[in-house]
């Protein structure tokens, strides 16, 4: 027999990152708590839904008994736990009594071939009713959120005070109690819409809640506003726009839902249209809306959480919202163009960029030294060039701009509006909004070369930044989005076709810092933050599809990204061929080996004249040979042929090590030996350190 299952817990108002995170990780979590009372759930039947003032957890067919598990725990072997005359020896009485059982309950099994003595018990068959009080209360003090309260003098740390709960095994109040508020079958409706209501049974939970205008399912709320907004712009032949993703923070925002008409003069439309969408969206989470041209017009939806029957009221306090924020905007648009670009770069030294390490006028001074840097090793075009330079200079100007102090969201866009204003060259306008660029996982990186050499320019001195002034990214916590920054770099890099040594860019980046006193020292920084952006490098080529331990292996062999990734996508190619075993044996059992090379002795070249066999002068002549092709094919990009090469290294090492004593007596000829196998493991892992492979 099942019974379906209910538990609502009703709070004030939930801000929408807190319902995100309980949709993100509370599925999990109480699935994981009936699975460990051994309550057996069929897959998809656990739902979670979320509104602003109700979390829900909803399981259909919950088993009403447990299901019996049997507890198998293994102690010593029946030769250790039964003496010749079989009687029970000292290990088996103290086993049995750790385990709480008597001698003679332990069972005899096999396990991998041999007999061993099992303590084995037997749980379950407890009703469910019995075990979901607990859970309950389980769910409801454990549950995490990005941000907690505590009130009052209550102990449970929530996002936002408790007002009721509800909980329902069939027919049934589940009894528990979480701070004072008791478990029942009451739950409240819309605040300003509903009555309170007494749910019968969790099979009509949703439907017991609509009819207290409560569309308690996010995924039934989502869908109904996306069909309100694509049905009230085709009424008038527009579209709807969510540039910022609001929809997925005002879904969590309202329980019954109604979309509604806004308007804004026309005469505001002179605006950026940067600006009007940011006014409409970053606070109001309006959605704007375009012709069929992509224009902006003069009207906008939002959604409401009120009563309907007020929504000439309701538009009316939206609109004036609205008009007073873009009413600011042209007052600081204006000022802005009055000032221009030039006058606004002249006061970044106003602007601090970190305590430790100056101005916006220093961050400047830095990137556009790197920007230089980066246009002369990749080998841009001139004008590529030039136009990035104009845009490292001007890029921070329009932090010093009202619109950016009022619309923080609109840094580089608005500087790229004014640029254009102001006629300097499209690609330089351009450059300046995309030096944020990727600005989000996955993003679009810049399209213009300009703004790539910009954008990756910007993004070093943010990482190397950082980490000088001690505040690298730790656990998840990045603040400055370094993770993402990193990233940007390697993406802007495969997509420009950039070239450049990062640890040399990062060296560069960190010599634009040496003059500030207190920071980490260059060695440690350097080392870092080129380890922390070959990370990047490396969960970049996991995600499109290069085996992770080929990725590894390939990883210490360049600081070029583009080489990084040939090597790693040849070597997983090369594991499928013929000559992989002749590859590992060639690299694992000299590198072995060379090991035992003391660090004093390394560093001396090979001397033939200490060869003693025939086996050495063969192994070192091939070894020659290899490694001056494999130099020669790696400068060519020819990386599957370098292992090609190392791996025709098999027969001779084969023959030296059947051959030849490495360990010799005589110190100079052991020494030398050791030396010939060192110099043949350091050719190979200049293609791959094979060590690195798993199996």
């Amino acid at each position: 027999m099942a019974r379906d299952f209910l538990l609502e817990i009703g709070v004030e108002e939930l801000p929408a990152s807190a319902c995100a995170a309980v949709l993100r990780l509370l599925p999990e979590r109480a699935a994981g708590l009936f699975a460990a009372a051994d309550i057996d759930l069929a897959p998809q039947s656990l739902r979670v839904m979320v509104s602003p003032r109700r979390i829900a957890v909803l399981v259909e067919a919950m088993p009403e008994m447990q299901t019996p598990r049997e507890n198998a725990q293994r102690g010593p072997s029946v030769e250790a736990a039964f003496d010749a005359q079989g009687a029970a020896t000292p290990a088996a009485v103290g086993f049995a009594r750790a385990r709480g059982v008597v001698v003679e309950d332990l069972q005899v099994r096999e396990e991998n071939g041999r007999s061993f003595v099992f303590a084995v018990s037997r749980s379950g068959g407890r009703p469910t009713s019995d075990l979901l009080p607990e859970i309950c209360a389980k769910i409801v003090r454990d549950m995490y959120f990005p941000k907690n309260m505590r009130w009052g003098s209550k102990e449970l740390r929530f996002s936002r005070p408790m007002r009721w709960l509800v909980a329902l095994f069939g027919d049934d109040v589940v009894p528990f109690e979480v701070v004072g508020v008791a478990s029942g079958r009451a739950s409240r409706g819309h605040r300003w819409l509903g009555d309170d209501v007494q749910l019968a049974s969790p099979a009509g939970y949703v439907e017991a809640m609509r009819s207290v205008k409560v569309m308690v399912n996010h995924e039934e709320r989502e869908a109904f506003l996306r069909a309100e907004l694509d049905r009230l712009a085709g009424e008038r032949a527009l579209s709807w726009a969510d540039p910022m993703d609001k929809l997925h923070e005002v879904l969590h925002l309202v329980e019954w839902p109604s979309v509604l008409w806004g308007a804004f003069g026309e005469q505001h439309l002179r605006l950026p249209e940067d600006v009007l969408v940011t006014a409409m969206q970053s606070h109001q989470r309006y959605f704007p809306l375009l012709d069929a041209d992509g224009a902006l017009d003069c009207t906008f939806l939002y959604v409401s959480n009120g009563d309907p029957a007020f929504a000439d009221q309701i538009t009316a306090g939206n609109e004036r919202v609205l008009r007073g924020r873009i009413e600011d905007a042209e007052f600081s648009f204006d000022k802005d163009l009055a000032m221009g670009l030039e006058q606004m770069a002249l006061g970044l030294d106003r602007v601090v960029f970190h305590v430790k390490i100056g101005t916006m006028a220093d961050k400047t001074a830095r990137v556009v030294a790197l920007t230089d840097y980066l246009a002369g090793v990749t080998g841009v075009a001139a004008d590529a060039a030039a136009h990035a330079l104009e845009a490292a200079r001007l890029a921070k100007a329009d932090q010093v701009s009202v619109m950016v102090r009022e619309f923080a969201d609109l840094e580089g866009a608005m500087g790229e509006t004014y640029a254009r204003i102001e006629e300097f060259p499209a690609d330089v306008a351009q450059a300046i909004r995309e030096q944020y660029l990727p600005d989000a996982a996955g993003g679009d990186p810049p399209r213009t070369v300009a703004g790539a050499l910009l954008a990756t320019a910007e993004k070093v001195d943010n990482v190397v930044a950082a980490f000088a002034c001690g505040e690298p990214p730790s656990g998840s916590k990045d603040p400055y989005g370094l993770r993402r920054a990193a990233m940007g770099m390697v993406t802007i890099s495969f997509m420009h076709g950039f070239e450049y040594d990062v640890r040399a860019l990062v060296s560069a980046a960190y010599a634009g810092l040496e003059r500030f006193p207190g920071l980490v020292g260059a060695e440690r920084v350097i080392a870092e933050a080129t380890e922390f952006v070959k990370e990047r490098l490396a969960k970049f080529l996991t995600d499109n599809d290069i085996a992770r331990d080929a990725v590894e292996a390939a990883l210490p062999t360049s600081d070029v990204f583009a080489a990084v990734r040939k090597r790693a996508a040849a070597l997983a190619a090369f594991r499928e061929s013929e000559g992989w075993d002749d590859l590992v044996v060639t690299a694992t059992r000299p590198s072995n080996l060379a090991k035992k090379l003391p660090e004093d002795a390394a560093g001396v070249p090979v001397d033939p004249a200490l060869f003693r066999e025939d086996a050495e002068g063969a192994l070192y002549e091939a070894w020659l040979a290899v490694d001056a092709r494999a130099a020669e094919l790696s400068s060519a990009g020819e990386h599957h042929d370098v292992l090609v090469a190392l791996a025709t290294l098999r027969p001779a090492v084969d023959r030296f090590f059947q051959d030849v004593l490495v360990m010799a007596d005589d110190e100079a000829v052991r020494l030398n030996r050791l030396r010939l196998l060192a110099s043949v493991a350091v050719t190979v892992r200049r293609a791959a350190h094979l060590e690195l492979l798993q199996g």
